[in-house]
């Protein structure tokens, strides 16, 4: 098939997919990606990268690491590369109208069969059979495509795991030769395992230790840092951050094989199945009704098992479990746009004097990225409704006092240049970057409490890094954040 047939089926005036005109680069090293198809029928859309597009099947269940179920995946057209990045929603009446989520990306390599002539990926799947192997963050180690025949004019394929250290039976256990193990290879020397003070586990409860991988892998290529320095990092910060993120639900940003051009990145709200039940959840619905278990960070070792996955910044939302409805914390979101920083730098000293002037507490930190981030202890009584319409009332102060500089227009092209007051994520279910997370910025900047008396010229977000961070702890005495944790000591 070719992406004639992919254009055919769609009209890119209506539809949000990428055309085929949509060029990607070809990876290095290919790529797969699985999206959760929520069409007519849910299904899995499964898709290799070869040749410079995606082969695609439509997998009717869900995939899976047992080797005793054997999935039904019907051959489809060939999809631009530009589409293993796709999520959203597919409009009505368009072809595969529907909800598309990424379920799992990462890279693959192809296992040529000694018994044919196939040596590459178009070649045995016009032989009938496709051997890969996975590294993905749920699918990983091989998996076999047998195609059976033809329906309905598609030809039909059976998807089935192959047996391997990453292989379970269906009651969930590892089927691999202990020698061969997961477990054995990470003591080998590519990990590590991080004690957990002595605590004895308990079902429920985090372990007494949490077992890192491939800590030498670069994340940062241009900064040349590690993952292991990444979870020395969490490691080292959380006595200070967990405070921000405990019993809050949290997104993360993942990037499992670090920064860089066509290395698979994404945002995940729902935890997967695979992850350890010991770390805390609450279910919570979606704007669509769907149930969404959101991951709670209270402690290091549950960092750290986030961090290992390559999660990478972590957003919180304003309320926590127990008060949902209600926030205690309401944020003031300074966006330059295409404004000089030190802009940002006039409009956060002047939404300062008015909160001084009505004696409201409140704290700064940089975004991580280009602006700085407001955020003021909420008290009163209300909802994220009342909290927001409090902080609209101060950043129409601010604005009135500042008219050719700032603005709460949220239209971009309405704002004429003005830096943006933005108040509007103080919404149930919205969420904030978390004080002191990693951002995914080329150097590795970290999102850092600053005290009031440090919002002046000469400032700079970019000068806050993993590498600088504790350079500049060690010479404070108490807690930026602190009217926000109640902490007031650096410790």
């Amino acid at each position: 098939m070719s992406l004639k047939e992919y254009r055919r089926k769609r009209d890119f005036s209506i539809t949000s997919e990428p055309s085929d005109s949509a060029r990607a680069k070809r990876h290095r090293k290919p790529i797969f990606v699985v999206q959760e198809h929520h069409a007519t029928r849910l299904h899995y859309d499964f898709r290799l990268e070869a040749d410079g597009v995606l082969k695609s099947w439509a997998v009717t269940k869900e995939p899976t690491l047992d080797t005793k179920i054997r999935r039904l995946a019907i051959e489809v057209e060939d999809h631009p590369l530009a589409y293993a990045t796709f999520s959203g929603d597919i409009p009505k009446g368009q072809y595969g109208a529907g909800h598309v989520e990424i379920w799992d990306t990462g890279t693959y390599a192809f296992v040529p069969d000694d018994k044919d002539d196939a040596t590459t990926v178009t070649e045995a799947i016009d032989a009938g059979r496709l051997e890969v192997e996975l590294d993905g963050n749920r699918l990983k180690g091989r998996f076999i495509l047998i195609r059976t025949g033809e329906r309905s004019g598609k030809n039909q394929w059976l998807l089935m795991k192959r047996r391997d250290e990453f292989a379970l039976s269906s009651d969930g256990e590892e089927m691999a030769d202990p020698g061969n193990s997961a477990s054995a290879r990470a003591d080998s020397g590519t990990a590590r395992a991080i004690p957990r003070s002595g605590r004895v586990s308990r079902k429920g409860e985090a372990p007494d230790e949490v077992r890192t991988t491939n800590e030498a892998k670069v994340m940062f290529p241009d900064a040349g840092i590690t993952k292991g320095e990444v979870l020395a990092y969490y490691e080292r910060i959380a006595p200070l951050m967990i405070p921000h993120l405990k019993d809050r639900p949290v997104t993360l940003e993942r990037f499992p094989d670090g920064l860089g051009e066509g290395r698979p990145s994404f945002w995940q709200k729902n935890t997967p199945a695979y992850t350890a039940s010991w770390i805390p959840r609450v279910e919570l619905p979606s704007e669509s009704g769907k149930p969404v278990n959101y991951a709670l960070v209270n402690d290091v070792e549950t960092l750290l098992y986030l961090a290992n996955q390559g999660a990478i910044t972590f957003h919180v939302w304003m309320s926590r479990v127990g008060s949902l409805d209600r926030p205690d914390v309401v944020l003031f979101d300074l966006d330059p746009g295409e404004r000089p920083f030190s802009d940002v730098i006039t409009v956060a000293r002047g939404l300062h004097e008015i909160l001084v002037e009505r004696d409201v507490e409140s704290a700064v930190k940089t975004s991580g990225r280009s602006g700085l981030h407001v955020l003021v202890p909420w008290t009163q009584r209300g909802d994220d409704d009342a909290a927001r319409e409090w902080a609209m009332e101060i950043a129409e102060t601010l604005v009135e006092a500042l008219p050719d500089l700032a603005t709460v227009e949220r239209s971009k092209a309405k704002r004429k240049g003005r830096l943006y007051v933005d108040v509007m994520q103080n919404v149930r279910g919205h969420h904030m970057v978390a004080p002191y997370t990693l951002r995914a910025t080329p150097q590795a900047t970290i999102s850092m409490p600053i005290e009031w008396s440090a919002v002046k010229n000469g400032l700079s977000p970019e000068k806050y890094t993993l590498r600088s961070v504790f350079r500049t702890l060690a010479r404070r005495r108490s807690d930026p954040m602190a009217v926000l944790s109640g902490r007031s000591k650096v410790t």
